[in-house]
């Protein structure tokens, strides 16, 4: 064999991995991507005194979710949506402050956690047809007040709320912790990410992000470019949004929640929480926190500050 054709065969050999590790590549970040491991949660029913009653509703694609509901006394109900890795016990400090002050409460966990159904986490692609089931089952209830319903989410659960919202009325005000601007732009910053990530070094992203939308759309119909909350959350006005930017985190652009304040319209309030890491802004701040939500709520929903 001359040395130009073994230079031909090494040439087609190198292009055949690298193709080969490209396809294999997009398909694994596809995969991660929609089946997050679980996040160990810190905290469990039992410790908290809840009267929580056990309920089942559909989302409005049709899958079956899992929730808890908790009667309040003040008129007005608050769904909570947890984030990606987790479920709806992640949700449960919340829970409890809101409950103690009066507000009946909804949490549940979306497709693909806890004990709901589904195959895949969308990574917000369809969450919000959770988040808009919930509402569609609350507003079947006769303890529910269907004017006075409203959304709080965490990481994932914040983008689903946002979403959700924009397309629903019956959602009166929004509060969104840590969302993302985009997913695309997410999905880029989180590659070389320790605990968010794919497991896949950054600079293979430009390579990679395009095969695994393309596996994610035409395989299992997720379109990641349709996940866009910047584009759709100004929709939400005049109804109320709170955003809150964990200033410690490092799982999504840090311009993220900016972006979103900048776009959204009245009314619209910020709160950034120096050194709070993703998704913890209780925990760095619990008494600011409840404190500035309560006072949200209340506003929202006309009802008297304690």
């Amino acid at each position: 064999m001359s040395v130009r054709r073994k230079v031909y065969w090494s040439v087609a050999v190198v292009l055949v991995v690298a193709g080969a590790f490209v396809i294999m590549g997009g398909w694994i970040s596809c995969w991660r991507g929609l089946h997050p491991e679980r996040v160990e949660e810190l905290y469990r029913l039992p410790d908290f005194d809840l009267p929580t009653g056990n309920v089942r509703f559909k989302s409005r694609d049709g899958l079956t979710l899992a929730g808890w509901f908790i009667p309040g006394t003040n008129g007005a109900t608050v769904v909570l949506v947890h984030g990606r890795g987790g479920w709806r016990a992640g949700m449960l400090p919340h829970t409890d402050y809101l409950h103690k002050n009066g507000f009946s409460v909804l949490l549940f966990d979306l497709r693909y956690r806890g004990e709901s159904e589904g195959d895949v986490s969308t990574l917000g692609a369809k969450e919000p047809l959770d988040v808009e089931g919930a509402i569609d089952y609350l507003k079947t209830r006769t303890d529910v007040n269907p004017e006075r319903i409203g959304v709080q989410g965490n990481s994932l659960g914040a983008v689903a709320t946002i979403l959700a919202a924009a397309e629903t009325p019956d959602i009166k005000g929004v509060v969104a912790e840590i969302p993302f601007k985009d997913l695309l732009s997410a999905i880029y910053h989180s590659f070389g990410h320790p605990n968010e990530g794919v497991g896949l070094p950054s600079f293979l992203a430009p390579i990679i992000v395009p095969i695994s939308k393309f596996f994610c759309k035409f395989l299992m119909d997720v379109d990641f470019d349709a996940v866009e909350p910047s584009e759709v959350i100004g929709k939400i006005s005049p109804r109320p949004i709170f955003l809150i930017d964990d200033l410690g985190d490092d799982a999504f652009p840090s311009d993220s929640v900016e972006v979103l304040y900048e776009a959204a319209g009245e009314h619209k309030e910020l709160w950034q929480i120096p050194g709070a890491t993703h998704g913890r802004g209780w925990e760095t701040a619990p008494k600011e926190y409840e404190r500035r939500v309560l006072a949200f709520w209340r506003n929202t929903f006309g009802l008297s500050q304690q």
